[in-house]
């Protein structure tokens, strides 16, 4: 009974990756492909665009075409949500419509690329995958009020275009390769998840509560970075792919002097921050089923060596100090040689363009995931990627400037037949927004966003005590420093807001390679209902009122400019006019707000 107590937290663990090889079957055998190396691809002969050239070759071989390209408001409008998430200002797309053309929309990707926003958006698709919140989460779930510089940290680097290689280095082992500031946030990748600070006075207790926070970083460094669910060896052999236990516990020793903790940066600009308190490494063992009382034989820091043309071999000894554990594996991470690396990512971004990726499980690329829809161009992307410097701005100049991405949203009965999820990609997928964009864009639409960049969130929750323990509830707040964009908000575990909440930003409790889209009552009920939509519509009202003078059906052709991009039809504008004459420009608004063009990219 005291072993089966103490292995108890391990369970879900063991349920899951059971369940990962119940579901694997035969699959296991056909997963190889991810840990072989990159393969020289060629273009298919006669493409303009290199990606276009395998799309249409895909297609081809079923019989399908693509569509016609987008309209130009269509494309403009796509493009920003895409880049900068945020809706285009009226004048630009009526620029666009006018001269639709390759320079034109070349230049505009260029400044969008550019724009600070851009990091802004970007970053938000990076912190699903780390697991970022604000809060220590468990039972105390503490706020972190100084998490926020890791958050500034991946803004920037994304802005600067760090390339992808030295942004995972550092948030590995950034303390060692910048011992500043810098380095200290950039680290707060691996401590970004729940910390639990209610340790038990029973020693093997403590033990086992290391190894399950040892246990949920190796699960995040291995989905995030690998696609490979290092942490279901944890217990046993991983049931479906070539990972020992053994293997898992050497990849944890490279992380085993790293404690959650606040550090003080001493500097010109003194800080303290929420990040990798490095100590002395723990000697590992095997934790025998993931017992921490039952240690088998003790084992070396090192990788997965089902990796082809890599040695999982990091050349390091028991008494190898932290800096240099982290360093050897971020350096075998990040090796040119590494065929993992370069294909998560890439596959990653393009998910993030399309809103699926060319391996629709995009954290898993083992044998419970996905085969790769377009194994070729996976692969001839991932080998540009690395042979072009690692530049995230210029594989995303690369993929919105193809045909494919391009390509028209319209539905067609035949293709639908032959895919009707469109892994093929013959016409471009519509998708909802996400919640924080919805959020920014009412803000930006109505003109109350506040463009302050950075330093600590913004805080529309009330934090309660009970029982020594913390809660979060959402507040409505009011002022230009509660309309920031989403990405400051102070986010702790369990404090979300309804209108956050209903378009489903993900619990950051545990890393988020994919969103879960829902449909629900409750979304037109925030859209319609909210104090925070009833504040931006009035705020609408006003700014129209000032931009449109006292006429209605000019007040009318000024809303639809703003929160669509487009003038309004006749009927549109007929009953539009009747509306906003019998209710005011407020209800306009929430019409408006609450219309599938405002939510859904095209």
């Amino acid at each position: 009974m005291r072993d089966r107590m103490k292995s108890f937290s391990l369970l879900p663990i063991a349920l899951a990756c059971l369940a990962q090889g119940v579901l694997a079957g035969a699959a296991t055998d056909t997963a190889k492909w991810a840990f072989e190396p990159l393969r020289e691809i060629t273009v298919p002969a006669g493409a303009r665009h290199p990606i276009d050239g395998f799309i249409r070759h895909r297609l081809a071989k079923v019989g399908l075409a693509q569509n016609e390209p987008a309209t130009p408001r269509a494309l403009v409008r796509r493009l920003h949500f895409d880049l900068i998430g945020l809706p285009p200002r009226s004048e630009v797309v009526q620029a666009f419509e006018r001269n639709p053309t390759r320079v034109a929309y070349l230049r505009l990707v260029d400044e969008l690329l550019a724009s600070p926003s851009y990091g802004e958006r970007w970053a938000r698709h990076w912190l699903d995958i780390a697991r970022y919140g604000e809060s220590n989460g468990f039972e105390y779930n503490e706020p972190r009020r100084n998490a926020w510089p890791y958050r500034d940290w991946v803004i920037n680097a994304l802005n600067s275009d760090m390339p992808y290689d030295e942004f995972v280095r550092m948030q590995l082992v950034g303390d060692v390769l910048k011992p500043d500031a810098e380095g200290a946030a950039a680290v707060g990748f691996l401590v970004a998840g729940m910390h639990n600070t209610v340790l038990p006075s029973n020693t093997v207790l403590k033990q086992q509560a290391r190894a399950d926070e040892l246990g949920e970083m190796m699960g995040v460094v291995g989905q995030s970075f690998l696609g490979l669910t290092i942490q279901c060896a944890r217990c046993h052999d991983h049931k479906v792919d070539p990972i020992s236990t053994e293997e898992y516990y050497s990849f944890a020793a490279a992380f085993t002097g790293v404690r959650h903790g606040e550090r003080n940066i001493k500097g010109a600009n003194p800080q303290k921050l929420f990040t990798v308190k490095a100590g002395k490494p723990d000697v590992m063992r095997v934790h025998l089923r993931g017992n921490a009382a039952t240690l088998g034989d003790e084992v070396l820091p090192g990788a997965a060596s089902a990796v082809r043309g890599m040695s999982a071999d990091l050349k390091l000894s028991s008494a190898s100090p932290d800096a240099e554990r982290r360093r050897a594996m971020a350096d075998w991470i990040t090796h040119r040689d590494n065929p993992l690396f370069h294909r998560v990512i890439v596959n990653r971004v393009w998910h993030w363009h399309f809103g699926r990726g060319l391996v629709s499980t995009p954290s898993d690329f083992g044998a419970t995931g996905m085969r790769p829809s377009h194994p070729e161009l996976l692969d001839w992307l991932a080998g540009w990627f690395r042979d072009n410097g690692y530049q995230m701005k210029a594989l995303h100049r690369l993929i919105v400037t193809s045909a494919t991405y391009r390509q028209s949203a319209r539905a067609n009965e035949a293709a639908s037949q032959a895919d009707r999820d469109n892994r093929l990609l013959w016409r471009f997928s519509p998708r909802r927004v996400e919640g924080e964009v919805l959020r920014d864009s009412l803000l930006f639409v109505s003109g109350a966003l506040n463009p302050q960049q950075g330093g600590p969130g913004f805080e529309d929750v009330k934090e309660v005590y009970f029982n020594a323990g913390r809660y979060y509830h959402p507040i409505e707040r009011e002022g230009p420093e509660f309309d920031r964009r989403t990405v400051y908000r102070f986010s702790p575990r369990g404090g979300r807001d309804s209108l956050l909440d209903g378009f489903d930003c993900p619990d950051p409790s545990t890393t988020t390679p994919a969103r879960s889209v829902t449909t629900t009552p409750l979304q037109a009920l925030s859209l319609r209902n909210s104090p925070f939509v009833w504040r931006l519509a009035k705020r609408l009202a006003k700014r129209v009122e000032k931009e449109a003078g006292a006429d209605t059906a000019a007040q009318v052709e000024r809303a639809w400019l703003l929160c669509l991009g487009r003038s309004p039809d006749s009927d549109e504008a007929r009953a539009a006019v009747a509306l906003v004459r019998e209710h005011g420009l407020p209800a306009l608004g929430r019409v408006l707000f609450n219309s599938g063009e405002f939510v859904v990219i095209e």
